[in-house]
């Protein structure tokens, strides 16, 4: 039976992915169910697998190109299977390789190099400053001249040579992926548009930890998963934000959004960028629960097979940089959200407690918020809150932490 592999629509928002590398080559055997290729998307990376078992007969489109979401990339069938519509398929696989090509952007780039031609011959520059300056590769748009009215002279490109010549070597140029530019232009634009406004505090964990080295067990034995304190930290704040819901919303054409939902963002590094896989509606699940969906989330995002789905909709983030034995630091808020948390690692101090020196395990947090929708008091009633339930323990929270829906 002859097949058509796909890019599939691996999210609401998914429109197109771009083909990493091809796991498997044109005659040889697959599964279905078997790793086929790798796919990047704006979000995520992920192994796509074979919707069928038999022969990975031809590859329409090869790795480096962006393809829509249910175009055709390749074809599986049997050894000496016809193929209907196979001249068909080819020809649709030529359109979409050269529309990724992006002959716009090939076009703008022939009248940039075109206008930096003209500007060039437009520059006052002696001929023998021309000629060594072709000889050593040198753009005399960025050469300034010291002759009469600014005309570069022979000595002026040398100098350029020479200022070359202790320019720090380059190892490696590394292009940016789908992944990483997603990241850097939403970090941008969040920048560019919220107005960044920081409050940190230091917590007393003492108490906490001791509540997580007692519920841990019971976690483990009950949903057989670790309880780790990212999970206690998106219970805490998912309570938290029910009474300051000003943080759980949206700046979106100058109207304030107000969530209904609590759905808590967990930023997670994984091998060549950042994502942020969302636990939904944190507010209603138990600690148990969130253990459960963030230990899954998590492996799926080690393993590469995060869906759009997975990231989209969180309403709050988290940032815990503890494990890495960052110890304070404010992060960029996520992008449309008004707020994020940052976490630090657990540090033994000398305190002042009860009137004596004490060593206490403390550790520091930051919130990050969009000052346009957030006055300081707010976000330091809000960072109060989270410090008073980390420090003093609510019974309340004990039961919701012990207990399932």
């Amino acid at each position: 039976m002859v097949t058509k592999v796909i890019v599939p629509m691996l999210g609401w928002t998914m429109k197109e992915g771009l083909i990493v590398r091809w796991l498997k080559r044109e005659g040889d055997s697959v599964e279905k169910g078997e790793p086929l290729f790798v796919l990047e998307t704006e979000k995520a990376i992920n192994e796509i697998e074979a919707p069928a078992s038999g022969i990975l007969r031809k590859i329409l489109i090869p790795e480096g190109y962006v393809v829509p979401v249910s175009e055709t990339v390749a074809i599986i069938a049997e050894a000496n299977e016809e193929i209907p519509e196979f001249e068909k398929l080819i020809e649709r696989a030529k359109e979409i390789m050269g529309e990724a090509k992006k002959p716009v952007g090939e076009k703008l780039e022939k009248v940039a190099i075109e206008e930096t031609e003209q500007l060039q011959a437009r520059i006052k520059i002696s001929p023998a400053a021309r000629k060594l300056a072709e000889e050593y590769k040198i753009d005399i748009t960025k050469v300034v001249g010291t002759g009469p009215e600014g005309r570069i002279t022979r000595k002026d490109v040398l100098m350029a040579v020479e200022k070359r010549k202790l320019m720090p070597r380059i190892k490696q140029v590394i292009p940016m992926t789908a992944m990483r530019k997603t990241i850097a232009e939403r970090l941008a634009y969040s920048y560019r548009t919220a107005v960044h406004a920081s409050v940190g505090m230091e917590v007393d964990m003492s108490e906490i930890l001791k509540l997580r080295e007692k519920l841990a067990p019971e976690i483990e034995k009950m949903a057989n998963v670790h309880l780790s304190l990212t999970d206690i930290f998106v219970k805490v704040v998912a309570t938290a934000l029910k009474e300051y819901p000003l943080l759980n919303a949206a700046m979106e054409d100058d109207k304030i959004k107000i969530f209904e939902d609590i759905n808590i963002g967990v930023a997670t590094a994984i091998e060549g960028g950042l994502v942020v896989p969302v636990i939904r509606n944190a507010d209603k699940k138990s600690l148990a629960e969130i253990a459960i969906v963030r230990k899954e989330l998590t492996q799926r995002a080690k393993d590469g097979k995060l869906s759009i789905d997975d990231m989209t909709g969180s309403t709050f983030t988290i940032s815990n940089m503890g494990m890495f034995g960052v110890t304070s630091g404010m992060s960029i808020i996520n992008p449309p959200e008004v707020a994020i948390l940052s976490i630090g690692a657990i540090v033994e101090k000398p305190v002042v407690y009860e009137g004596k020196i004490a060593i206490k395990p403390m550790m520091g947090i930051g919130l990050s918020f969009d000052h346009r929708v957030i006055d300081g008091a707010t976000a330091a009633m809000f960072l109060q809150r989270i410090k008073k339930e980390l420090e003093h323990p609510s019974m309340e929270l004990y039961s919701t932490l012990t207990s399932t829906n």
